[in-house]
Order: structure tokens, then C-alpha cells, then sequence
């Protein structure tokens, strides 16, 4: 097959060119002969030269001998002679006269002159002129029979068949400009796979979106199409075929390319605290975002994985995860209302009353990034006024305390106030204590006097220190036993200092325990 043959020039169409070259010589050569005779000369084929090769038909001996008898069409030619003869056999059986004899032989040896030569010429161009249209008319005709859509569908599905693509995308091409094949998009899918196995592609690529303007559904010219886009790297047309079939019939043409978009940490919604705002997506992607409400793109900022911290109001934002060859995802949009909430009321026990000495205070509900403050004095607290740390002693006397809860956003939490009456009670002193140690030892059989113990061993009560044990403030004293002049530990007492209970005390400076005797 020619090279021209991928240029759609048919044979047809060369043949055609050489043919109407040739009438073309021929025209001129049969002008030249039968053009003014005064001008003609016989002997020069070559005065018309403009380059192209003259065709002169040669004259021979029989054409002038036809030519002859032409001339003497006033005379009887050998055949009418002859006719005569068998005319006058036939009715007189008499022979040729002499005139008539005469006249043939002169027809049959008389030289031609130039005027007869001319127009033996003009007849010989004129005959071949005509068998030249004859032959143009009949390829014609035979090339309009080829013209037509099954002629060119037929012969390119065959060179298809055989992997020949480059001359089937020719036949093809043209059967898909016919009436008949604009809507065939089968044929035109063949059409795109020859340009395909052959590397043309961007032709590929208009087949293909030739048959969508058809069926924009046509699964297979989607895939194919993203494919080629992918293999590309032309991350745009990707983009825009794979937002525009991803939700539709066509999901499965492209789902092998799509991006999934970037999620959050957070639930879009309302906080009444800050929120750090995190984005995950897939391996190989990365995450750009707006807060503007503008579209993201890749000029937009780019997450670099620390946390957003969003503050109080509400905040949009738009998030789009981008591939390695620049494929986007869908943009996804969240909307965040932080608007920070007061800290509830401080929870104080126990509640406003009469108390005896020794009572704590305590605030039961103080959350994260919040502290707690109080007065004594009646003020309203500040987080300039005494912060709270834990459980304290409740004054004595007539008092009332406010608390107030306050966040990190300096919101304060409304005031509580208690008013606490603790009324004040006389203290034992230590020589009292003693004396009360020694009458509940002696209740106890453990004494039979002051001095004395029940077995009458000697007895000895020894001062150790006045502390806390509990909620208790006491006198630890030591009870010492003497006999046979050694003095034995017997026991350890703790008296109250308020109430002048006794307990009975173990364990060591700084961790003793109690319990009332």
C-alpha cells in the first residue's frame, strides 16, 4: 500500500489525475493539428513547448489509404464498384465501363494532400479524446460505486481485523463522516482503538470526545479517556472528567483514578471551647484549604500536619486533597461555631449553717483550665483574690465566703456564697489532758490510781507532742510501765484538744492514726 494511500489519495483519485493530464496533452496536440494551415508544419511536433512532452499520432500507411478513399467520396469506392458489378451481373451482365476503371485506380494510387493530412490528424486526436472520457466516465463511476459508507466501513473493519491500523483509521475516518456512520459509535470506537494501537493520539483523544458529544454515558469512551489523561499526566482534563462521572452512570469508568477527599478531626458543629483541628488523607496526597470560602486549590495553604487552633466565632473551611500528578479530590467544607461558655457555679460543701470548730470547706467541681478563687471579707472574688487548692479549715466565728470559677479565657462563673458560724470552744490544756488520759485509764481497770497500775507496778505518763492526727488536733502522750526497776512502753493516748476525747494512737511522728478508746 503507498504512503500516499494514508493521505486518503485512492488509486481511483491517481488514476483520475493521470487521465485528465492526457486529455489535456491531447487536446493540444489535436489544437495544433487542426489549427490555421497556413501555420502548420509537419515537421515540427516541438514549436508548442511549455514543458510538457507532446503526443503525435503517427500516420501510417493505412490511415492515408483510408484517407484516400475518404477523399473520392464523390467517386465509387472499389466496394460500390464492385456492387455495381454484381448490380449490372445481375441485370445486364455487362462489365465495367473505362471511366470506371479509371477512377478506382486513381483512387487507389492518387497521393494525399496536406488538408487531407490534417484532418486524418484532427479525426485520429478526436478518436482518442473520446475513448479518454470513455475511460475517465467509467472510472468515475466505478470510484462513486466505492464512495459510500458500507465501501469504506467494510474495508476498514477488515484492515482492522487484519492490524493494519493505520490504513483501517483511514477508511474508518471516512465512513464516520457519512450520514450513516456520525451516529455509529461502535464504528467510531474502532476508529479511536486504530489511532490508539498506531500512537496517534491526540487523534485518539478527539475520537473519543466525538463520542461522547453523541452519548456522553458511552462507558468505554470514558475509560478510555481517562486512561489516556492519566497516562498523560494531564491532571486538569482528569480532574474535570472524573468530578463530572464519579456520582453518575459512569462512576466505574473513573473510580480507579479518584481522590479521596481529606477528612477531619473534629465534627463540624458548635463548641464552647477551643478547637485544634487535624487533616488525614490518603498516601501519596497532600492537603490544601481555605478559610476565605474561595475555592481550594494548590495555591491555597498547604496543611503541614500540626493542629489548626480554632478560636471563638464560627470558621469555614474548605479542604481539597491533591494526588502526586495533581489529580483533585472533591472539596469538602466544615463549619465550625466556637463560642465559649461561662464555667458553672463553683459546687461548695458544706452548706451555710452552724458548725462546731474543726469543719473543712471543700469546692467539688472545678474543670480542666479553670481555677477557683474566694473572700472572706465579703467581696466578690477575682483571680486576684486567694485561689483555692484544696479543702481548708472553716474559720470560727460568724463568716461568709464567696467562690467563683474562672477559664483560661477569663470567663467567670457566677459567685457562691456561704455563711458559715463556728462557734469557739475552750481548749484543753495539757496537764488537763493528762488528767483526763489518767481517769479513763482508771474506768478501765488499766490504773488503780493516778500512779499506780492495776498489778501495782509503778506507772509514768510522758508529753510527746500536740499535733494533727486526722481532723483531730491532740496531745500524743506516752504510758510507761516500771517494775523491777526497768520502765516498759505500755501504750501511746491521744487526747483532743477541743473535746478531751481519748484514742488510743499508733505509728509515728507525722503519720499517726486514731481511734477513740
Amino acid at each position: 500500500m503507498p504512503d500516499d494511500f494514508n493521505k486518503n489519495t485512492s488509486i481511483e483519485d491517481e488514476i483520475e489525475k493521470s487521465l485528465q493530464k492526457m486529455v489535456e496533452e491531447e487536446t493540444t496536440v489535436a489544437k495544433a493539428y487542426v489549427g490555421n494551415a497556413d501555420d502548420y508544419k509537419a515537421e515540427q511536433p516541438s514549436d508548442i513547448n511549455d514543458g510538457r512532452t507532446r503526443v503525435v499520432p503517427k500516420i501510417t500507411n493505412e490511415i492515408l489509404k483510408e484517407q484516400q478513399v475518404i477523399n473520392k467520396s464523390s467517386q465509387p469506392t472499389q466496394e460500390e464498384l464492385t456492387d455495381r458489378d454484381i448490380l449490372l451481373d445481375d441485370d445486364d451482365d455487362e462489365e465495367p465501363e473505362d471511366e470506371d476503371k479509371e477512377i478506382l485506380k486513381d483512387a487507389t494510387k492518387k497521393p494525399l494532400d496536406k488538408k487531407t493530412k490534417l484532418i486524418i490528424a484532427g479525426v485520429a486526436a478526436g478518436v482518442a479524446l473520446v475513448l479518454i472520457i470513455i475511460i475517465i466516465v467509467a472510472v468515475s463511476l466505478n470510484k462513486k460505486s466505492k464512495n459510500n459508507y458500507d465501501y469504506y466501513y467494510q474495508t476498514g473493519m477488515k484492515l482492522y481485523e487484519e492490524g493494519n491500523y493505520g490504513d483501517a483509521s483511514s477508511y474508518l475516518s471516512k465512513a464516520s463522516k457519512e450520514n450513516e456512520g456520525k451516529k455509529n459509535l461502535n464504528l467510531k470506537y474502532t476508529l479511536y482503538r486504530c489511532y490508539e494501537s498506531s500512537g496517534n493520539e491526540d487523534e485518539a483523544v478527539n475520537v473519543l470526545k466525538d463520542i461522547l458529544s453523541y452519548d456522553e454515558n458511552y462507558e468505554d469512551a470514558v475509560k478510555a479517556l481517562a486512561d489516556i489523561y492519566y497516562k498523560k499526566e494531564d491532571a486538569d482534563n482528569l480532574t474535570k472528567l472524573i468530578r463530572k462521572y464519579q456520582d453518575g452512570k459512569c462512576s466505574n469508568a473513573v473510580k480507579n483514578y479518584i481522590v479521596k477527599e481529606p477528612s477531619a478531626s473534629k465534627e463540624p458543629g458548635s463548641y464552647d471551647d477551643d478547637v485544634e483541628l487535624k487533616f488525614t488523607c490518603d498516601s501519596g496526597c497532600v492537603v490544601y484549604y481555605t478559610t476565605d470560602g474561595k475555592e481550594p486549590d494548590i495555591k491555597s495553604t498547604l496543611y503541614d500536619g500540626t493542629a489548626i487552633k480554632l478560636e471563638t466565632g464560627t470558621t469555614k473551611i474548605k479542604a481539597v486533597s491533591v494526588n502526586s500528578i495533581g489529580v483533585y479530590s472533591k472539596v469538602v467544607e466544615f463549619e465550625y461555631v466556637v463560642e465559649y461558655g461561662a464555667p458553672a457555679a463553683p459546687d461548695v460543701t458544706p452548706a451555710s449553717g452552724k458548725y462546731s470548730d474543726g469543719e473543712k470547706i471543700k469546692i467539688n467541681n472545678i474543670p480542666d483550665k479553670c481555677k477557683a478563687y474566694y473572700t472572706t471579707d465579703g467581696t466578690t472574688p477575682t483571680s486576684s483574690s486567694t485561689e483555692y487548692t484544696g479543702e481548708f479549715d472553716m474559720p470560727t466565728g460568724n463568716t461568709v465566703i464567696a467562690f467563683v470559677i474562672i477559664n483560661d479565657h477569663e470567663q467567670s462563673s457566677i459567685v457562691v456564697k456561704r455563711n458559715y458560724n463556728v462557734e469557739v470552744k475552750n481548749t484543753y490544756t495539757y496537764s488537763q489532758a493528762e488528767s483526763q488520759l489518767k481517769n479513763v485509764l482508771i474506768s478501765k481497770k488499766v490504773l488503780k490510781s493516778d500512779s499506780v497500775a492495776s498489778d501495782g507496778s509503778g506507772v509514768n505518763f510522758v508529753y510527746i507532742s500536740k499535733t494533727k492526727v486526722g481532723n483531730n488536733e491532740m496531745y500524743i502522750i506516752r504510758y510507761d510501765v516500771i517494775k523491777g526497776g526497768s520502765t516498759t512502753t505500755a501504750g501511746l493516748y491521744g487526747v483532743d484538744t477541743s473535746s478531751g476525747k481519748v484514742y488510743t494512737v499508733t505509728g509515728t511522728e507525722g503519720s499517726y492514726s486514731a481511734k477513740e478508746y
